[in-house]
């Protein structure tokens, strides 16, 4: 996955380090030149400018990447990231928020997932980003946890089972679904041959590949 980090502080970096070592192109980016040149060597590329800057990002190829996560708790910065990022056509934006305030401000400005630093760390957010769909994440062990997934509105009538059925000849490998929650029930080991209502969440567990498989069938 190619993903462009805004900002290496130290939510930053250890974003930009987790990422690089699951195996993504990191893109880290930053106006503080020592910073950047200290993390050069352990991402994809590193580059120093003003992430408020829309045609330095442009230039650099910001606009190219799957995911752009704004990690700075500026919130002027922040919000001209966000645009800009927007205006580059970036298809999925995560940000760093330091309040609720904050994080209000960005989720208006259409980004996708706000993380506060005091509720989440570098580490965990890493695994949100690259799981698509997914409200919520659990590790448990490297490459493998729970994830908790809202059902799209393509997924309403389809059976329980339906979600576990093979796809394209790879089958749903180490996923299997723990429990549905529907309002204010919670059923453990569901019957699989019941309909998926709107809203209804699943719970999942299997390897990171085969949860962020589940919402790219």
């Amino acid at each position: 996955m190619e993903i462009a980090v805004l900002g290496l502080g130290r939510f930053g970096r250890q974003l930009a380090r987790t990422l690089a070592d699951e195996g993504h192109n990191v893109l880290a980016l930053d106006r503080d030149e020592r910073i950047v040149q200290d993390l050069a060597d352990e991402v994809t590329k590193a580059v120093t400018l003003d992430i408020t800057d829309a045609e330095a990002l442009e230039d650099v190829g910001a606009g190219h990447v799957e995911v752009g996560v704004i990690a700075t708790t500026e919130v002027e910065a922040s919000v001209l990231a966000a645009l800009n990022l927007q205006a580059l056509q970036v298809p999925t934006i995560h940000a760093k928020a330091s309040n609720q305030r904050h994080a209000t401000i960005l989720r208006r400005l259409g980004v996708q997932r706000v993380v506060i630093p005091e509720e989440e760390g570098g580490e965990r957010f890493s695994h949100l980003i690259r799981m698509p769909g997914s409200a919520d994440y659990l590790p448990l062990t490297p490459g493998y946890g729970i994830g908790v997934y809202t059902s799209p509105e393509s997924w309403t009538g389809q059976t329980l089972e339906w979600t576990l059925a093979p796809v394209k000849g790879e089958g749903s490998g180490t996923r299997r679904l723990l429990m549905i929650v529907r309002g204010e029930t919670v059923q453990l080991n569901p019957v699989r041959t019941q309909a998926i209502e709107a809203g209804d969440r699943l719970v999942f567990a299997g390897s990171d590949d085969d949860l962020r498989r589940l919402m790219l069938e």
